[in-house]
C-alpha cells in the first residue's frame, strides 16, 4: 500500500490466535504488567480498571467486558504517551470465546508533532506475548525461534504451506552446508523480529532440504543457506506461483556488506500492519467505566462540600475555616473536571487523526487499484496482440510443414523476473543496452511489497528500450516516445503514459544534480528521459536512460544507456 508515511498513524499491528484461551486473559494482563514495569518501574502498574496516570504525560486506560453470566470475556489496556516529538498510543486487546479460540491484538499508533515522523519499532510486548501464549496461524505454530524440521517432518511442513487456514507469511530457512556465524545471527534475528507476525521453520540438514525440494518442486525449493518467505495459498503444482514467494540465497546472508536480508523483516511487518483488525476484536464493546468512576468521584466531592456547608455555624473564625474547606473541595472538583476535559480532548483529537489517516489510506488504495486496473488492461491488450501474432506465425510454420519448429518455438522461454536481484542476474539478455545504474540502489527496491510488480515493469521497460534500439539501427527515425506511440511492426513498446522524455525546467534548475548518472565511459552525464515503474506512492520507482541509439559519435554511439533504476527522485511537484 503506497501511502504517505507522514499521514499514517498506525505504525504496527500484530494479531495472535490462541486455541486454548482458558487462561489467556490472565496471561495477557500479567505480560502487560511486566512490560509496563520494564518501561516505567515496578511501582507504575496500577491494579483494577479505570484511567491512571502512571508517569508524567503518560496515561493508562484499563477496561474489562463481561458476558450475561458475569464472567469476564475481554480486556483492553491502552497506553498513551505524550512526548514532544509525537504521541504514542499502544492498545492491547484480548477477547476470549467460549466456543472457539481467543484473539489477542496489539496496535501501535504514532501521532507526530511535525511533518517528519519519528522512527517506529515493533512493541516488545508482542514477542513477550508470543513467548507466553501458545498461538497459531492455522496449523502453524508461532514462536520466537525457528522450529527444527527433519526429513520425516517435511510432509507436515508442506501441508502448512498449502492450507487455506494460514493467513500469515511462513519462513523456511535451510541450514548451510557449513556453519556460518553471520548466517546464524542474521536468520535468528530476523525470526525474532517477526515473531507473532510469521511462523518460521528450519530445514535441519541436507536430507530435509532434499525431501523438501522433492515435495514442493524446483520452483518452490529452498537451497542450502537460503531463506524463503512463503505467502498464503502456496501452489507447488504451479511453477509461476514460485515467484510470489521471495527467496534470498546464502551469499546475501553471509556477506557482511549486504543488507538485503533486512527486507525480510520489513516486508513481513508491512504485511502485518496492513491486515484488518479481526472481527472478534473489532466487535467487542467495553462499558465506559472511566466515566462512571469520575462521576462517583465528583459525587463524593460534592457530598463533602454539602456536609461542610450544612454544618452549624460557629464563631467567625470557624465560619471562615468552613468556607475555606468548601472552596478547597470545589477547587479540587474543578481541577478534576479540567483534567478530565483535557484528557478527553486529547483522546478525541487522536481518534480524529486516526480516522483521517484511515480515510487517506483508503483513498490511496482506491487510487492505486484504479491505476493497477489500467495497467492490467494495457497488459491484457498487449498479451492479446502478442498471442494473435504468435498464432499467425505458428499457422504459417504449420502450412510450411515445419511442425517441429512450431512446437518448439514457445518452449522454455523464461518469464519476467520476480525481483530486482533476479533482474540484475539476467541483464545480459539485453545485448543492445548498457546498464550503468547502481546495483545497490536497484536491489534496494526489493524491500518493498510491490517489488515483484516493479521488477516485472522494469523488465518490460528494458525490453522496450532494447526493441527501440533495434528499430533505430534498422532506420526508425523517431525518439523512444514516438516509438511507443506508433510502434513499428513486431516492436515491443512501453505504455506511452509512463514515458517522459524530459524533466521540467524548474525541476532541472533545483534538482538537476540528481539526474547525473554514469555514462558509457564512466563519467557522469545528464539523463532526463525516464520511464515510470510505479505511478503512485512515496517510492514510485523510475528508470532513467540516455538515448544514443542513432548517434554515431561519442562513447554512447549506437547504444542506449540505462543510468538509474531506483526510487523517485526529487522534483518540483513532490517537494
Amino acid at each position: 500500500m503506497n501511502t504517505d508515511s507522514s499521514a499514517r498513524t498506525l505504525a504496527h499491528r500484530s494479531t495472535l490466535t490462541v486455541p486454548d484461551a482458558t487462561t489467556m486473559l490472565d496471561t495477557v494482563r500479567w505480560v502487560s504488567a511486566q512490560w509496563l514495569k520494564g518501561k516505567f518501574g515496578s511501582s507504575a502498574v496500577p491494579a483494577g480498571t479505570g484511567q491512571h496516570t502512571i508517569a508524567p504525560s503518560t496515561v493508562l486506560l484499563t477496561e474489562a467486558a463481561y458476558d450475561d453470566t458475569g464472567a469476564e470475556y475481554a480486556t483492553r489496556m491502552q497506553l498513551r504517551e505524550y512526548q514532544p516529538s509525537a504521541t504514542w498510543r499502544t492498545t492491547i486487546t484480548a477477547v476470549r470465546s467460549t466456543t472457539g479460540p481467543g484473539t489477542v491484538g496489539v496496535d501501535l499508533e504514532c501521532f507526530p508533532s511535525s511533518k517528519r515522523p519519528p522512527r517506529t519499532a515493533k512493541p516488545k510486548i508482542v514477542r513477550e506475548l508470543v513467548t507466553e501464549l501458545e498461538a497459531y496461524d492455522g496449523p502453524s505454530r508461532l514462536t520466537p525461534e525457528a522450529l527444527r524440521v527433519t526429513a520425516e517432518q517435511v510432509p507436515a511442513l508442506v501441508t502448512m504451506l498449502r492450507t487455506p487456514d494460514r493467513h500469515k507469511p511462513l519462513i523456511v530457512a535451510a541450514r548451510p552446508t557449513q556453519r556460518h556465524p553471520l548466517w546464524v545471527e542474521r536468520v535468528a534475528g530476523t525470526v525474532h523480529a517477526v515473531s507473532g507476525d510469521a511462523s518460521a521453520y528450519l530445514l535441519w540438514d541436507l536430507p530435509a532440504i532434499d525431501a523438501f525440494r522433492e515435495a514442493v518442486g524446483y520452483d518452490h525449493r529452498v537451497n542450502a543457506g537460503a531463506v524463503r518467505v512463503y505467502l498464503p495459498l502456496v501452489d507447488p503444482a504451479w511453477a509461476a506461483d514460485g515467484a510470489r514467494h521471495r527467496v534470498l540465497g546464502a551469499p546475501r546472508w553471509t556477506n557482511p556488506e549486504d543488507r538485503a536480508w533486512r527486507s525480510i523483516t520489513t516486508n513481513i511487518l508491512s504485511i502485518a500492519r496492513e491486515q484488518p483488525m479481526p472481527q472478534q476484536l473489532a466487535a467487542v464493546e467495553f462499558p465506559n467505566r472511566v466515566a462512571e468512576q469520575h462521576r462517583q468521584e465528583r459525587q463524593e466531592t460534592l457530598d463533602k462540600a454539602r456536609q461542610v456547608a450544612s454544618a452549624p455555624s460557629g464563631e467567625p473564625e470557624d465560619q471562615l475555616t468552613k468556607l475555606r474547606a468548601e472552596v478547597t473541595l470545589l477547587n479540587g472538583l474543578l481541577g478534576q473536571a479540567d483534567e478530565e476535559l483535557t484528557e478527553l480532548g486529547r483522546a478525541k483529537g487522536l481518534t480524529e487523526r486516526a480516522h483521517l489517516s484511515a480515510r487517506s489510506e483508503l483513498a490511496a488504495v482506491a487510487a492505486e487499484r484504479d491505476a493497477e486496473v489500467e495497467d492490467h488492461l494495457a497488459t491484457l491488450d498487449a498479451l492479446s496482440q502478442a498471442r494473435a501474432e504468435t498464432d499467425r506465425l505458428r499457422v504459417m510454420l504449420l502450412r510450411q510443414d515445419r511442425h517441429d519448429e512450431a512446437e518448439q518455438a514457445g518452449a522454455g522461454l523464461p518469464g519476467v523476473p520476480g525481483s530486482f536481484e533476479e533482474l540484475w542476474q539476467r541483464l545480459e539478455e539485453w545485448d543492445r543496452l548498457l546498464v550503468t545504474a547502481d546495483r545497490r540502489t536497484a536491489l534496494g527496491l526489493d524491500v518493498h511489497p510491490q517489488a515483484r510488480t516493479w521488477a516485472a515493469k522494469a523488465w518490460t521497460a528494458l525490453g522496450a528500450l532494447d526493441s527501440y534500439t533495434a528499430a533505430a539501427t534498422d532506420g526508425f527515425t523517431g525518439n523512444f516516445y514516438q516509438f511507443c506511440l506508433t510502434p513499428p511492426p513486431g516492436a515491443r513498446p512501453y505504455p506511452v503514459r509512463h514515458v517522459a522524455m524530459a524533466e521540467s525546467p524548474p525541476t532541472m534548475e533545483k534538482y538537476g544534480h540528481e539526474r547525473l548518472f554514469p555514462g558509457p565511459d564512466g563519467r557522469r552525464v545528464e539523463m532526463q528521459a525516464h520511464l515510470k515503474l510505479g505511478a503512485r506512492g512515496t517510492v514510485a520507482p523510475r528508470l532513467y536512460f540516455l538515448d544514443g541509439a542513432k548517434s554515431t559519435e561519442g562513447a554512447a554511439a549506437g547504444r542506449l544507456v540505462v543510468g538509474y533504476i531506483g526510487p523517485h527522485l526529487h522534483n518540483q511537484m513532490t517537494n
